[in-house]
């Protein structure tokens, strides 16, 4: 394999424990470039020339894919902005589920791409996936139950513009189908009202005793409390060298379900750690990969979207504790391993040989 190991023979620990997180120059370079702050600036007028591919796994809900992509086809840019510089990929977990209908009406919008794994092989190697198909700068990772404002995308592609080795991050808010209804003009299916960053965790959070059994690396004095990580961090800025704040360090704030980054770095470090089964933690350690090799990671307060959630999901959620447990483990295992940077194309071959006979092309 052709690759080297980044920084000598430094484990991907000992890198965070040295990074910082201090962006404040690159804020300055940003509203010296356009007037904006960078947290929350926005302006729909910039002519916007990078391109960007949407990476969106499938698992099994019809009607939250459906609603996640009316919401991207129904997106506000600026004039003269070319709709081919946006290409959504869509990648099938190995469901049963047809989704040519919706295939196609996206098709109509932006170029689309749509393929289905022959079994289900977890989040980290359907986004794996999409990333050997993506073909454009910056790749965006959204997750089929995300539904994003108008201007979601310009939002995220403005900072890229002007900044080119960081990892830009937005918010959530939990939300159910219906009351997600009630938040739609019926007439044009636009978001009415705006979903609001301070309903994500990563603003506020009351992290209890009984997690104390899950995070066995975290100090005993830091359960049963309330935390403010953005906050805390100054918006991250501080959140660098392996800081705790709760149970979360910085490569905790990279969640998957809504984050842009150039794909060259993700490439460069080899995409999701495959060794993830479903879902939970290989985005927290590829973001983990991509702060050590020295992309800071910036949060987007203007990009947040609305996250559909099951109003029985608890049921589901109290079944999945465990399955989380193991994950962190592997996490912190893996922490222990060097980071490794792949020479340019190379693990993308890899890739292909490794996905062959493993999928279908169902749209292109």
């Amino acid at each position: 394999m052709r690759c080297y190991l980044f920084d000598g023979l430094s484990t991907l620990d000992l890198l965070l424990k040295n990074k910082s997180n201090d962006y404040t120059r690159e804020a300055r370079r940003f509203h010296k470039k356009t007037g904006l702050d960078l947290l929350r600036g926005h302006d729909k007028n910039v002519r916007i020339t990078t391109s960007c591919s949407i990476i969106i796994p499938f698992c099994n809900n019809y009607f939250f894919l459906k609603k996640s992509l009316r919401a991207l086809c129904n997106q506000i840019f600026p004039v003269n902005f070319k709709l081919s510089k946006i290409e959504i990929i869509i990648i099938n977990d190995g469901s049963p589920i047809c989704l040519e209908k919706l295939v196609t009406q996206a098709a109509k919008v932006y170029s689309t791409t749509y393929l289905k794994l022959k079994k289900n092989y977890g989040a980290a190697t359907a986004r794996n996936l999409g990333l050997l198909y993506a073909k454009n700068e910056v790749v965006f990772f959204l997750d089929e139950d995300m539904v994003v404002p108008n201007d979601f995308i310009v939002s995220h592609l403005l900072r890229h513009i002007f900044l080119k080795d960081c990892i830009i991050v937005g918010f959530r808010q939990n939300i159910s189908l219906r009351n997600l209804n009630l938040r739609t003009n019926r007439l044009d299916k636009i978001i009415a009202v705006t979903p609001n960053y301070k309903n994500d965790f990563r603003y506020k959070r009351f992290v209890p005793q009984e997690w104390s059994g899950i995070y066995r690396n975290v100090p005993v004095d830091n359960f049963n409390k309330e935390y403010y990580p953005l906050i805390n961090s100054r918006f991250f800025r501080d959140y660098g060298k392996g800081k705790l704040i709760g149970v979360w360090d910085l490569p905790s704030m990279f969640l998957s379900c809504n984050v842009s980054v150039r794909r060259r770095h993700i490439t460069e470090l080899g995409g999701f750690d495959m060794r993830f089964k479903n879902c939970g933690m290989e985005d927290v350690h590829l973001g983990a990969k991509l702060i050590a090799k020295g992309l800071y990671l910036i949060p987007n307060l203007h990009a947040t979207a609305y996250h559909l959630v099951d109003v029985d999901s608890n049921s589901k959620q109290r079944t999945s504790i465990a399955d989380y447990e193991r994950k962190l483990d592997l996490y912190y295992n893996l922490r222990n391993e060097a980071l490794i940077i792949f020479k340019r194309n190379q693990w993308l071959k890899q890739m292909r040989n490794y996905f062959a006979n493993k999928f279908d092309v169902i749209y292109s």
